[in-house]
């Protein structure tokens, strides 16, 4: 179910910002993520502010050839990135390859196989969700106090900044916690959750975005939720400098008899074409220990901190909702005044009916289930309970579809889709559109297929992908 090449635009998305893994919240598996910064955080002085909307991107199904750099989700992604977003693709777990057969994409980077009824993909995407949603949180580069001045003392080169084109050694330097943001007064960020073909299954199969974030709030040091807020919170406080640094170099630019400086933005991307592929490997591999030191020692900060705000008292700490923290240096703190999102859900060329059975290896149900709607399953090493979507992979639990009624919703399909009878897709629209208050909205393209190969169905989908979204932020703004 991976998009064939085609006539397919160009590629639309530039080099990411961000390469990195993050740990699965099935078993900790290392999840392969990129993450694009959107203009309002570009080193131009007329860049617009920067409002931390985001979108996380799903690909395809992995055993047939679905990764993040598949077209379609290259196309998403690069739409909802020129409209200010900020946007993550990854890789769901690899699928499981014969030696005879290796298709040209695949989910490459992220480890383990692919599962068999989509409960660890499903944690798979929560991982990123967590990340997105505190690293976009703690990112705010322009209103920090670090003097830009003291840049090339402070800021730390993990394995990818470029000054004047030359890539100096990685050098571990610790940059000083900022002062958490005052909770915003304005209208919530967006955080849109998409996904293309098998992508679109599991978003749809996703518990809300607060239920997901939840599962951060208050995580048990050592598991993947605590490895993964403390890998977003080390990233942005590295990339408000950095970013930052830019932002003032370009300003003294444009002052009159200023001496030029040049300051690259990406940090643990791709390298020039220059460089081989033992070179990349080799610089990602740094990027990635350098995250696990800057982790390690982010966690000692947090730890002493967080037991010194408590000395001298004599209650017992409590989380967020008032649970009560027995061990409280076993966890890490809640986050102050943590940014609030409202959600919204882009579905292309949706899974339906016995072909989402097919793609998870499951037969569809023949007798009802009993039991509660989202079954739940401890992450390795954790003692914390997630959400891990319906026992049968083709039912789409109560909240979960709850949720792409209850926010901004929109399904893109073709009515040759070739992998979906028309029909399903048609019932399975016109149900959700006609509950009540329903904001799930169906878009149908006549003469497309499940991959958009052709010229002009492309650039339907384009425009539909990019309308939605421009309405998302017309709507936040209005």
């Amino acid at each position: 179910m991976a998009a064939d090449q085609g006539h397919l635009p160009l590629a639309m998305l530039p080099k990411p910002s961000l390469t990195f893994t993050v740990p699965s919240l099935h078993d900790g598996l290392p999840i392969s993520c990129r993450v694009y910064h959107p203009h309002s955080l570009a080193a131009a002085p007329d860049a617009p502010s920067w409002q931390k909307h985001a979108a996380v991107v799903a690909h395809p199904y992995a055993p047939l050839g679905g990764c993040y750099d598949d077209p379609v989700v290259d196309m998403m992604a690069g739409t909802l990135l020129r409209l200010g977003f900020l946007v993550a693709t990854f890789n769901f777990r690899c699928g499981p390859f014969s030696a005879s057969w290796r298709p040209p994409l695949r989910a490459h980077g992220s480890a383990g196989r692919t599962s068999w009824t989509a409960k660890a993909e499903r944690a798979d995407y929560m991982a990123v969700v967590g990340f997105v949603s505190h690293y976009v949180h703690f990112l705010d580069p322009f209103t920090q106090h670090t003097p830009a001045s003291s840049y090339k003392s402070a800021v730390q080169n993990d394995g990818g900044l470029e000054v004047d084109g030359e890539v100096t050694p990685p050098i571990r330097i610790r940059l000083p916690t900022p002062t958490p943001p005052e909770p915003p007064s304005g209208p919530a960020p967006i955080l849109l959750l998409g996904g293309y073909s098998y992508g679109s299954m599991i978003t749809s199969q996703l518990p809300s975005v607060e239920t997901i974030v939840g599962l951060f709030n208050a995580p048990e040091c050592g598991t993947p939720a605590a490895e993964i807020r403390l890998r977003a919170q080390h990233l942005a406080e590295m990339q408000n400098t950095v970013l930052a640094s830019a932002r003032e170099a370009a300003i003294d630019h444009l002052r009159p008899h200023s001496p030029r400086k040049h300051v690259g933005l990406r940090v643990g991307g791709d390298e020039e074409s220059r460089r081989s592929h033992e070179s990349r490997r080799s610089l990602s591999t740094e990027f990635e220990e350098t995250i696990r030191h800057g982790v390690a020692e982010l966690l000692a900060r947090t730890r002493k901190g967080h037991q010194r705000s408590h000395s001298g008292r004599s209650h017992t700490p409590r989380d967020s909702d008032g649970v009560l923290l027995e061990h409280v240096s076993d966890h890490l703190p809640p986050v102050p005044g943590r940014t609030t999102f409202l959600p919204a859900y882009l579905l292309v060329s949706p899974l339906q009916g016995i072909v989402t059975n097919l793609a998870t290896m499951s037969l569809p149900p023949l007798l009802s289930m009993s039991g509660k709607p989202w079954t739940r399953f401890p992450a390795r090493g954790s003692n914390e309970a997630v959400p891990s979507g319906p026992s049968e992979p083709g039912a789409v639990p109560a909240e979960a579809e709850a949720k792409l009624v209850q926010n901004a919703t929109l399904a893109v399909y073709g009515d040759r889709d070739g992998f979906v009878p028309v029909r399903k897709l048609r019932d399975w629209a016109s149900r959700l559109e006609a509950m009540q208050d329903s904001k799930f909205r169906a878009h149908e393209v006549s003469s497309a297929n499940h991959f958009w190969a052709q010229r002009n169905v492309a650039s339907t989908l384009r425009e539909a992908v990019g309308t939605f979204a421009a309405s998302l932020l017309d709507d936040k703004t209005g």
